[in-house]
Order: structure tokens, then C-alpha cells, then sequence
């Protein structure tokens, strides 16, 4: 493909610079902005102009055909005509006059959308044609190419419009002698030599000569058969290599492509500068929220240090609530209270004194030990709901001085007074957990089964007193007084032994009951602990709510922009990229 090169590097070009306007549009740039990349990308694909110079029946239609890969002559694109025809791609075949010596034709012929045709009119020299085309087309066009017959080269017209073609644009002239393979070897170097003689001797220059065989090369690109040396034999490798070289060495048009690229670099530079600010002012804003979120956990340990020496307290003041406990229940397993007359339906470790089934049988030891660490303790929670309130409204008015403008109205005021819902809420919960945990311990019924037993017990004395009083009257009636008193020794020693038994199973009773208590002081302890941090969380979980989403969208924000930075810079590297190449093309 003739100028392969050049337009690999116009269609990366191209492609990058439809990326740069997709993300102008994207990052909302000014609409100068995208139109100037728009006008960029329409004026890469500015075609290619080629004069071809020739008179009638040296081949032009054919060369043209060999040359695009188009048959023009079956098309009908190269017809007879005085006139100049100027070639150009449309969707259908269509022929408009723009001067009385010149037409436009329209041709849907894909290499015409990169390259535009001006063929001149295959006659004698024909003053008008000749200056339009010299005024018109040569100035702009990249390449000059006079077709001659290599059986009659010294056509006069051609040589004529060469005449009149300003040197400076000789530079763009190349001569292509169709039909070589009408002339042997030895008569076409005879034909370039003199050529080559004449021109040096009119115009003071060479002008680059290539003997082709059109017909040849038509056929290799058109028909199967020893396609690589048809090619070789017509000659035309060469013509194509120098053209190529030609388009793809292009000054203007290379200049063109690097002129694009340093106004997409200035363009890319504008905006890689707005979104850096951008990103900078997204990242301070995500910085500034995971300041606040590490800010809420710190004042959540703040607020649990604070209130630790409140826990330390409670179990201290539940320790002396357990020796109160412990003094009460002294007399529920006094010995009286195993002599006494009970139901053992009743509570067995309800006082005496209660009534059954009524009465005081809600004041267990339970709800005492409730009752006296509740009024031991009450203030105390009180005041740590007092700090829980001064600690939420003082991260509170953090929270809204930090985060004014962004996540707050830039004239919101920071609240002044603390949620007095806080302090009731908090004191609900400790009173609730206290409670729970004392009720739980029942221990009206860890000393239960140690009075119920010495009860039992206890029964046996009364009915252990007969038989030792029959036994001491028998022995003192049989055996003397000595052998009464004997009997009777040995009577108390078995109501003593019942007796001890009694004070025995009191005894463990008590002892339960103490090490229930010194046990449970750890269990409270890690309850209240639980219940704390708990609604330390809670209380300040409730600016999560704020906190999450605005971190997640300052996160999501601060990616976009760094995404974007990368996709600006991925693009400055491959603009730099497309320059080197073009550099080292026109080196």
C-alpha cells in the first residue's frame, strides 16, 4: 500500500486525538476546546493530490488502474475529454462542471478518500488547461506525475506544461515511462538516458525516471498467475517504494501531524493541570473524612477511659453489697430458722416473720441485693451519662466545623446543647443489665436446699429427746442411777450429734451463698464492660451515618480523578510516542 507508514501513524494519530476530544467531553471541557480537537482530527484526513500529466493513449487509465488497484477504465472514472477532470470519493459516480475547463468527479472508490486524481486532458497543449492546472492544482498538489509512452516519450504538450510549472515545484515531479515492455532493455536505457540529458539540459535538475509496464502489474493485482513476477517484471516495486517515500516523508503533511500533536499536548496539559486540581482538592476531601472516622474512634476510647473508673467503682460497691447480702442472710440461716415451724411449700429461705404466700416474699435476697446496689450506684451512672452527653456534643460540633461546606451547608452552626435522651437512654441500659444480672443469681435458691436440709435435720431433735428420756429412765430404773445417767449421756450425745448436723448443713448454705457472691463480682463486672462499650458504639455509631457515605463518596470521587490523571498521562505517552516515530520518519 502506497504511504503504508504515513497513514498508520495519521490513523494512531487519529485515533488518539478522537480519545482526547471523548474525554474532553467527558471532563466538561469548554466547547473552544473540543472544537479545535474536532477540527484537528478533520484536517488529518486531508488527501493527497496527484497531477497526472499526459497525452492521449500512453496509458494514463491503465497506470492509474495498476497503481490504486482500481479498474477505472470499466468504471468509466477516466473518460475522453478536453476538459480537467478532478477526481475525488463519493458514494455514487457523479460528474459536476466547476469551471467551463474543469469537473469534479465524484467516485466511490476507496483509495480517493486519501488520495484526489487531477488528470489533465490528453491533447495538445491547451493554454487554459495548462494555467489552471499550474495556478490551481500544482501549488497544492504532493506529487507531479508526466506519463509517457515509451514509444513516442517526446510527446511536445507535456513537455510544454513542464515548461510552465514555477521550479519551486519541481521538487514534487516524477516521470513514469508506461509501455516498457513494448521496448527492449537496451532501447528504454537509451530512452532514460536521453531523457535524463534533456531535462538536466532545460531545467538543471534530474527528475526521477521509472520505466513500468502498467499492464503487468494490472494483472498481478488482479489475476492469480505468477502474481510475484508479473510485479517484478512491470517495474512497478520501484514507482511504489518512491512514491510511498514521497508521502510518507511529506514535510507539510508530517509537520501537520506534529502540529496536531502539540496542540493536543496543550490541550492535554490545560486539562491534566484543572483535573490534578481536582484530584488534589478530592484527595484533601477524603483525607479530611478519614481524619473525622479516625477522630470517632479515638474519642470512642477517649469516652471508655474516661468512664472506666465508674466500672472499677461498681464492683467495689458490689463487693460491700455482698457482704450486705451476706449479713441478711445470716438470719435467714440462723438456727432458729431451722427450728422453726415451716411449710416446706413455703420459701424456705423467706424470714420467719414473712406470711405465706404474700407479704415480703418479693424482698428476696435478690431484689435486696438489687435494691442496695442501685442506691449505691445510681449517681455514679448518672454523672457517666453526663460525660457520654459532653463527649457526643463535643465530636459533634467536630464533626460540623471539619466538615462545613462539604458535608454541611457552609452557614450551618454547630449545635450548642447535647441530646438529653443520651444520659436517660445510657441510665436504662446500666440499670437494665444490673438488674438482669442480680436476678439471675438467685440466690434465694443457692441457699434453699442447705436450710431446707438443716430443717430436716432439725425435725429429728424433738422426736430424738423421747426415746433418750425412756432410755434414761429404763437404765436408771433397771440399772441405778448410774446406769441412767449413762443412758442419758448417751441420749443428749445423739441429740447433739443431730443438732451439729444441723449447723452443719447451715453452714454450707452460708458458704454457698458467699462464694456465689464473690464469684458473680467478675461476671458483673464483664457485663457492665459489654454494656458500656456497646453504647459507646452506639452512640457514636450515629455519626457513621454521616461518615459512610461521605467517605465512600470521597473515595469514589478521589479514584475517578486519579483514574482520569492516569488516562490524561497514558494518552501525553502515546502522543509522545506517535511524535518520536513521526520524528525519526522525517529524519
Amino acid at each position: 500500500m502506497i504511504g503504508e507508514t504515513f497513514f498508520h501513524l495519521r490513523s494512531r494519530l487519529d485515533a488518539r486525538l478522537r480519545m482526547l476530544a471523548t474525554v474532553l467531553r467527558e471532563l466538561g471541557a469548554d466547547a473552544e476546546s473540543q472544537a479545535i480537537v474536532a477540527n484537528l482530527s478533520a484536517s488529518l484526513h486531508e488527501p493527497f493530490v496527484f497531477v497526472i500529466v499526459g497525452e492521449v493513449n500512453v496509458g494514463k487509465s491503465t497506470f492509474l488502474n495498476a497503481l490504486f488497484g482500481q479498474d477505472f477504465s470499466q468504471t468509466g472514472v477516466m473518460p475522453t475529454t478536453d476538459k480537467i477532470l478532478f477526481f475525488k470519493y463519493g458514494t455514487e459516480h457523479r460528474t459536476a462542471p466547476i469551471t467551463p475547463t474543469l469537473e469534479e468527479v465524484q467516485v466511490p472508490a476507496p483509495f480517493l478518500r486519501d488520495f484526489h486524481i487531477v488528470d489533465t486532458p490528453g491533447t495538445n497543449s491547451i493554454e487554459n488547461e495548462h494555467q489552471e492546472i499550474t495556478e490551481r492544482f500544482v501549488p497544492i498538489s504532493d506529487l507531479v506525475i508526466f506519463v509517457f509512452s515509451a514509444m513516442n516519450p517526446w510527446g511536445a504538450s507535456a513537455w510544454q506544461f513542464l515548461d510552465k510549472v514555477h521550479r519551486h515545484w519541481m521538487r514534487n515531479v516524477l516521470f513514469v515511462l508506461q509501455q516498457s515492455d513494448l521496448r527492449t532493455p537496451e532501447e528504454m536505457n537509451v530512452i532514460i538516458d536521453y531523457m535524463k540529458q534533456l531535462v538536466r539540459q532545460r531545467y538543471g535538475r534530474d527528475f526521477p525516471i521509472f520505466p513500468v509496464s502498467a499492464k503487468k502489474a494490472y494483472l498481478a493485482r488482479s489475476s492469480g498467475i505468477d502474481r510475484e513476477t508479473l510485479l517484478r517484471e512491470s517495474g512497478f516495486q520501484q514507482l511504489e517504494a518512491h512514491i510511498s517515500e514521497i508521502v510518507e516523508r511529506n514535510a507539510s503533511r508530517l509537520n501537520k501531524l506534529l502540529s496536531s500533536i502539540q496542540l493536543s499536548r496543550q490541550l492535554l496539559s490545560s486539562v491534566h493541570e484543572r483535573i490534578s486540581a481536582l484530584a488534589a482538592q478530592a484527595r484533601r476531601a477524603a483525607e479530611v473524612v478519614r481524619e473525622m472516622s479516625t477522630e470517632r474512634e479515638l474519642q470512642v476510647d477517649r469516652t471508655l477511659k474516661k468512664i472506666l473508673p465508674a466500672l472499677d467503682a461498681t464492683r467495689r460497691d458490689y463487693q460491700e453489697s455482698c457482704l450486705h447480702i451476706a449479713s441478711l442472710a445470716e438470719e435467714a440461716l440462723s438456727t432458729r430458722q431451722a427450728f422453726g415451724k415451716r411449710d416446706e411449700e413455703e420459701d424456705p429461705a423467706a424470714p420467719a416473720d414473712d406470711p405465706p404466700g404474700g407479704g415480703n416474699r418479693a424482698q428476696t435476697l435478690d431484689h435486696r441485693l438489687f435494691q442496695h446496689l442501685q442506691h449505691r450506684t445510681g449517681d455514679r451512672w448518672r454523672q457517666v451519662g453526663i460525660i457520654l452527653e459532653e463527649d457526643s456534643l463535643q465530636y459533634d460540633r467536630f464533626l460540623r466545623t471539619q466538615g462545613r461546606g462539604s458535608l454541611f451547608p457552609p452557614d450551618e452552626k454547630p449545635p450548642t446543647e447535647a441530646d438529653p435522651e443520651i444520659r436517660r437512654i445510657f441510665s436504662a441500659h446500666i440499670d437494665s443489665t444490673i438488674r438482669r444480672f442480680v436476678l439471675s443469681l438467685k440466690l434465694d435458691e443457692t441457699i434453699a436446699p442447705g436450710l431446707l436440709a438443716a430443717r430436716r435435720r432439725a425435725r429429728w431433735v424433738p422426736w430424738l429427746a423421747v426415746p433418750a428420756l425412756l432410755g434414761t429412765g429404763a437404765a436408771a430404773y433397771f440399772e441405778g442411777w448410774a446406769g441412767g445417767g449413762i443412758a442419758l449421756a448417751a441420749g443428749l450425745l445423739l441429740i447433739g450429734g443431730a443438732f451439729l448436723t444441723t449447723q452443719l448443713a447451715l453452714q454450707h448454705a452460708r458458704n454457698s451463698l458467699v462464694d456465689r457472691l464473690e464469684q458473680s463480682a467478675r461476671a458483673l463486672h464483664e457485663m457492665l464492660a459489654e454494656q458500656m462499650r456497646v453504647d459507646v458504639e452506639a452512640l457514636f455509631g450515629r455519626f457513621l451515618e454521616i461518615l459512610n457515605p461521605a467517605r465512600e463518596v470521597a473515595t469514589e470521587h478521589e479514584e475517578q480523578m486519579l483514574t482520569q490523571l492516569q488516562r490524561l498521562e497514558e494518552l501525553m505517552a502515546e502522543f509522545d510516542d506517535i511524535e518520536r516515530e513521526i520524528r525519526a520518519v522525517s529524519a
